[in-house]
C-alpha cells in the first residue's frame, strides 16, 4: 500500500494526509461558524453585496478545503464569482463537488497575483493565516491581498487566539 506524501508546510496546523487535513479544516470551519454566530461575512458587507448592481466577486486566500467558499456560495446569487487560492492544492475537494461558480487554483500570498485578479474582488477573505505567515512578512502579505480588491472592497481577515 502506497502512502501519501505530505508536502512540506509553513503552516503549523498542517499535519496528516490530504483527507485528514480536509477533515480538520472542515471541523475548524464549523467551530469558527459557531464563534461568528453563523455569519460567514459581517452583516454590513452582506447588505452591501445584496444592494450592488453587479454580481459579487469574492476571493479566499489560503482556502484549504474550500469549505468557507462552498458555504458562502449557498448564500449568494448563482452568478456570483467565487475564487479560492492556496499554495497547497492537495486539500482541494474534487471539482465535481463544487458549485459551478467556484473556481480553485494555486496562489502564493507572498508573490504578486496575476494581473487578471488585480482590483477585481468585492471581498477578499483569509482565515487563520497568522499560523503560516513568515516572521516579518505580514505587511507584505496584507499589501498583496489588498491588490486584489476593487476600490471600496473589503479585506475580511479572521484570526483567533487564547481568550483572557
Amino acid at each position: 500500500m502506497a502512502t501519501e506524501s505530505i508536502p512540506e508546510s509553513m503552516y503549523m496546523l498542517n499535519s496528516g494526509s490530504s483527507q485528514v487535513e480536509r477533515d480538520r479544516l472542515n471541523v475548524q470551519h464549523h467551530l469558527f461558524n459557531e464563534i461568528m454566530q453563523g455569519h460567514l461575512l459581517p452583516p454590513h458587507i452582506i447588505a452591501e453585496l445584496d444592494a450592488a448592481s453587479t454580481p459579487p466577486k469574492i476571493l479566499e486566500m489560503a482556502t484549504g478545503s474550500a469549505v468557507w467558499l462552498t458555504e458562502v456560495a449557498k448564500t449568494l446569487p448563482a452568478d456570483a464569482e467565487l475564487v479560492g487560492l492556496d499554495y497547497d492544492t492537495s486539500r482541494f475537494p474534487p471539482p465535481s463537488s463544487l458549485p459551478p461558480n467556484l473556481k480553485l487554483g494555486k496562489g502564493d500570498m507572498y508573490e504578486p497575483f496575476p494581473d487578471d485578479l488585480l482590483g477585481k474582488f468585492d471581498v477578499v477573505h483569509v482565515r487563520m493565516i497568522l499560523f503560516g505567515v513568515k516572521e516579518g512578512r505580514g505587511l507584505e502579505v496584507a499589501r498583496n491581498l489588498l491588490t486584489l480588491l476593487k476600490p471600496g472592497g473589503y479585506l475580511v481577515w479572521v484570526e483567533t487566539g487564547p481568550g483572557k
